[in-house]
């Protein structure tokens, strides 16, 4: 059995991607440019490329004063059947300026998080600064809350 090399604790192979270091700058690390690291670093806010899609179904849920109200929005993010903690946690991103309503950035926001939640990623705790709405990013994001 001498002939047979014996394991080792030590691989083989090192460096790039056989490295067990995260890799958080590159966009080839793992899952990077994906779910909600998606746009990162796009001039065009990521969820503008659905945005017709979720403005159509804005519409629909006849917005007063340009929003929708909770359990409006609920009606329709439901439809995803997603489990009622993790559309707790979109509309928490969401709601960006924390009015307890969303309006059409807000609501296009939701959708997109939704999609990636069921396209199999996690969400994140603290909404990235890429997928703040360019209409909310008048003052400073923190906690969920706009400061001017």
């Amino acid at each position: 059995m001498s002939i047979v090399p014996q394991d080792s604790d030590e691989p083989c192979i090192t460096g790039g991607a056989f490295d067990d270091v995260k890799d958080t700058i590159s966009p080839f690390g793992y899952q990077r440019c994906e779910g909600v690291d998606l746009g990162a670093g796009d001039p065009e806010w990521v969820v503008t490329k659905e945005r017709s899609k979720w403005d159509l179904i804005f519409e629909e849920l006849n917005p007063v004063k340009g929003k929708v109200t909770g359990s409006v929005a609920k009606k329709e993010m439901i439809k995803s059947r997603l489990p009622n903690p993790v559309l707790a946690k979109v509309w928490r991103l969401a709601d960006v300026d924390s009015d307890g309503m969303l309006d059409s950035d807000e609501f296009a926001l939701a959708m997109h998080l939704i999609n990636v939640k069921l396209e199999g990623y996690d969400l994140p705790d603290e909404l990235p600064g890429h997928l703040v709405p360019p209409s909310k990013k008048t003052g400073v994001v923190t906690n969920g809350n706009v400061s001017d």
